[in-house]
């Protein structure tokens, strides 16, 4: 037995393993982040990672630094000695020193957060950021999800569950050699600059950005990871849908935003705040039929909905009413996927924690059948108070009245953006245009593609969930998703997150994204049994153990003792 102890022992020395039996696996990474560590180059640019949560803090936060430790202890295992750690306490040194770091973590706008501490009574400060380094560049990682802008204890899961998500996704970004490229199409009336200066702005931090005239090019670059079609109000030529066909083909991916009507804000102004709204001509239906949807003519008004900035319902009313036009989407999951899934939201790390986001006018998508294999995922809908009104109908503010129920809602949730994947079939198959292949010719003689590789797209039935507003005189740009709540007042809603988040999950091919599925579920302590029973607990798992080891060595004794005097 001796010799079989001593050979496992030293088999064991040289054989390393280990066995996540946990429930949610929250000591395995993905896949993709094993991979992303495991590449990491062997040269001096290696990884480092510094966490500012060094010290003792109340159990909500010791849950998040001890998750983090978990987490960096497995990626350092990962990465082959190619990422370091360490964990920092920004309070630690002199006052000077402490005030003199904190002027620059502030230019890294790294702020730190106030909690209470129960156990001390008092408020303190702790600063729930990381900062990832490799060779010059830097990535700051905010690690706590704020559910409304303040901090709560529940916080702390949504946190953990994104904590592997977030490090990788830094990881990945400081490794790049150059940016993803995002192409805006603007030959077509689309959205001007100062209109979605919002959405490109965000792009830029880890996207380069450029504009296209599709008129002017024989193909669309291979180079381009995404276009992006905002709110066109033209009809797209022939030609041109043929280039955005061979686009796909060949893997290309796009993020469609279409308003299917010609309805606007500005139209309410005319013929006395009446307008009839018609189909917009531009041709693209049957395009995006051929690949899966159908954008509907029609528009959709919903009781859950934002209202319309400035308006009064009635005379000494509250301001800002209801605009049942303007309706505020999310992932609701429709009662069969309820039942299917257990679930009231539609599960996708797209749409993973998202908010409301605020839509103009916005038209159901109905998913169709295709001929090849594509994969259709409703990513927002509005709510189940919502009907339907199709052309010709009267649109104004005294058409409709602001103090309907939600009884008058009757047609359940609407589609409003639908993710497709898959490999699709060319629109063209069996019919290309007059002027394919001189097109194709011009552009060097690319074999043209009559199914695809793989690809994805979004398709989004309204063109303005991406539009800012403009201040001409001030020349300032508004806030992406800036609108009003129904008699209340300003808010700032989620058609941001939710975009890039669609922009990320196009241009991703290495499955990081799907990270942001990823639940970690805590199993938290109840905070006021503990506290109020602390001095029970702590003789329970330290005295008990040393009374009933006692206990035993007298009782070991006596029977010795009585055995012996026998």
């Amino acid at each position: 037995m001796a010799v079989i102890i001593i050979v496992l022992n030293v088999l064991g020395s040289f054989i390393y393993g280990k066995i996540d039996l946990t429930e949610d696996q929250r000591f395995t990474l993905n896949p993709a982040t094993a991979e992303l560590l495991a590449k990491l180059p062997n040269d001096t640019a290696s990884v480092s990672i510094e966490i500012l949560l060094d010290g003792e803090f109340p159990s909500d936060f010791r849950h998040l630094q001890n998750n983090l430790k978990d987490l960096m202890g497995l990626f350092k295992e990962r990465s082959a000695g190619m990422l370091n750690y360490r964990f920092v306490n920004p309070l630690d040194g002199t006052e000077e020193e402490v005030k003199a770091l904190q002027q620059q973590l502030a230019k890294q706008k790294i702020m730190p957060l106030q909690i209470k501490d129960a156990r001390q009574g008092r408020m303190i400060l702790v600063f729930p950021f990381a900062i990832v380094r490799s060779g010059y560049n830097f990535e700051v990682i905010n690690m706590i999800e704020l559910g409304d802008g303040y901090y709560q204890p529940s916080d702390i899961s949504a946190s953990i569950n994104s904590l592997e998500y977030k490090f990788a996704a830094a990881i990945k970004k400081l490794q790049l050699k150059s940016k993803p490229v995002v192409a805006f199409i603007n030959n077509h009336g689309e959205l001007p600059l100062r209109h979605i200066y919002g959405f490109e702005k965000a792009l830029s931090e880890n996207y380069g950005t450029k504009h296209v005239d599709l008129s002017r090019l024989n193909q669309i670059d291979s180079s381009v990871s995404l276009l992006v079609v905002a709110k066109p109000k033209r009809k797209f030529s022939y030609d041109d849908q043929f280039k955005l066909d061979q686009y796909v083909m060949n893997g290309g991916r796009i993020l469609w935003m279409i308003d299917a009507l010609d309805m606007e804000d500005d139209s309410l102004g005319k013929a006395n705040g009446i307008h009839v709204p018609m189909p917009r001509e531009l041709d693209l239906q049957k395009l995006l039929f051929n690949y899966g949807v159908r954008v509907n003519n029609n528009l959709i008004a919903s009781y859950d909905a934002a209202a319309f900035g400035g308006l009064r319902s009635g005379p000494n009313q509250k301001s800002n009413p209801k605009w049942f036009y303007y309706p505020l989407v999310k992932p609701f999951a429709t009662p069969q996927e309820r039942l299917e899934t257990g679930k009231s939201v539609i599960d996708h790390p797209i749409v993973k924690n998202l908010d409301f986001v605020l839509t103009k006018y916005p038209s159901s998508i109905d998913t169709v059948g295709t001929k090849t294999n594509v994969k259709k995922t409703p990513l927002l809908r509005s709510s189940k108070y919502s009907k339907l009104q199709y052309p010709p109908t009267r649109i104004g503010f005294g058409v409709i009245d602001p103090a309907i129920g939600p009884e008058a809602f009757t047609k359940g949730s609407q589609n409003v953006a639908v993710l497709l994947e898959g490999e699709f079939e060319s629109h063209f198959k069996n019919r290309l245009p007059p002027r394919a292949e001189e097109i194709w010719k011009k552009a060097g003689n690319y074999p043209i593609r009559m199914s695809s590789r793989p690809s994805k797209m979004i398709v989004i039935s309204d063109g303005d969930i991406a539009y800012n507003n403009y201040h001409a005189s001030s020349q300032r740009h508004y806030p992406l998703g800036a609108g009003f709540l129904p008699d209340f007042g300003p808010k700032l809603f989620a058609n941001q997150e939710f975009l890039l988040a669609c922009v990320e999950y196009l241009t991703d091919d290495s499955g990081l994204v799907n990270l942001r599925n990823r639940e970690i579920r805590l199993r938290p302590l109840d905070q006021k049994r503990a506290f109020d029973q602390e001095s029970l607990w702590q003789f329970i798992n330290l005295g008990l153990p040393l009374i009933i080891l006692g206990l035993f060595g007298l009782l070991y004794y006596y029977l010795r003792r009585r055995r012996y005097t026998k």
